[in-house]
C-alpha cells in the first residue's frame, strides 16, 4: 500500500506520543517565602510507562547548576553559585532544593529555577518561582542631642518612613525629617531616617514618644514601627513592632501607654 505524504502526517498527528511525552515532571509554578523561614522547592517524575531510568536531574537557575543526581543517585550540590545556604534531597524520582531562607536577589518572575531531566524517556524541564514576601529585620532607635532617628534593617522591597507624635503625622512637612538607604551585598536595603525639630518645639521635655514606622512602596502597608524615646522614659525597654501584615500605627502608642 502506497502511503502519500499528507496519509504520512495523518499518522503522525493520529499518534502524537513521543518518548518526552511518557515522562512528566511536577512542580509548583510559584512558592512563597517568607522572611527567615525555610522553603522547599519540589520536583517529581511521573511516567505513563514502567522501566523509567534517570541519568541526571538537576535544579539550576539562570542556566548555573544548584545541585544534580546521577544515574547511581549520587547526589552533587554547587553551593558556590549560590549566595543562599541551601541544600539538596534526592528520593525515588524526586529531587528538592531547600532554602535556610531566600535572599532578595534570587526572587522574582526573572530568576526563575529550573527542574530538568535526563532519561530514558525523554528530556522535559519545568520552572517555579520564588516571591519573597514583604520583609523587615531589627529595628533601631535612639534620641540623639539633634532629635530622634530609626533604623530598619533587612527590608524587602523597598519602604518609606513615616513619623507621628502624640497621633500627628509629621511628615506631612509640619517637621524636616531625612532618610537615607542603602544595600547589602545580599540584597537586603536598610532605612535609616532622622527628625531636624526646633528646639522652640521643646521636644527633649517630651514625655510622650515618636512613632517611627516603615510603609512598604509595593503594597502601601505599614509593615515595622517603633517607638523613639530616651532612656530615662522607657526604662530601657523597646517597643518595636515587624509584621508580615498591615500595622495599626496608633497601636504603639496604646502600647505606650498600657506599660507606663
Amino acid at each position: 500500500m502506497e502511503i502519500t505524504a499528507l496519509g504520512f502526517l495523518w499518522l503522525l498527528s493520529a499518534f502524537p506520543l513521543t518518548t518526552q511525552e511518557l515522562v512528566r515532571l511536577k512542580v509548583k509554578p510559584t512558592l512563597s517565602a517568607l522572611c527567615g523561614k525555610e522553603v522547599s522547592l519540589h520536583c517529581n517524575t511521573s511516567s505513563s510507562q514502567r522501566g523509567l531510568l534517570i541519568t541526571h536531574m538537576e535544579w539550576s537557575q539562570d542556566k548555573t547548576p544548584l545541585c544534580s543526581v546521577n544515574s547511581e543517585e549520587k547526589l552533587t550540590t554547587y553551593k558556590r553559585h549560590s549566595p543562599s545556604d541551601f541544600h539538596c534531597k534526592y528520593t525515588d524520582g524526586s529531587l528538592s532544593l531547600v532554602f535556610k531562607e531566600v535572599l532578595p536577589p534570587e526572587s522574582g518572575i526573572s530568576k526563575p529555577y529550573r527542574c530538568k531531566l535526563h532519561s530514558n524517556q525523554g528530556v522535559p524541564h519545568e520552572y517555579t518561582r520564588v516571591e519573597l514576601q514583604e520583609c523587615c529585620g531589627p529595628v533601631e532607635s535612639i534620641v540623639g542631642s539633634d532629635g530622634p532617628s530609626c533604623t530598619f534593617n533587612r527590608v524587602y522591597p523597598d519602604g518609606d518612613v513615616h513619623w507621628f507624635h502624640s497621633f500627628h503625622n509629621l511628615s506631612d512637612g509640619s517637621v524636616r525629617h531625612n532618610t537615607a538607604k542603602s544595600v547589602d551585598k545580599q540584597g537586603w536595603v536598610t532605612i535609616r531616617s532622622w527628625l531636624t525639630i526646633d528646639d522652640s518645639l521643646d521636644w527633649r521635655n517630651s514625655v510622650v514618644p515618636y512613632n517611627c514606622s516603615l510603609k512598604s512602596t509595593v503594597s502601601d502597608r505599614y509593615i515595622a514601627s517603633t517607638l523613639v524615646q530616651k532612656p530615662e522614659h522607657d526604662g530601657g525597654k523597646g517597643y518595636k513592632i515587624c509584621s508580615q501584615g498591615n500595622i495599626n500605627i496608633f497601636l504603639s502608642f496604646l502600647f505606650f501607654s498600657l506599660f507606663h
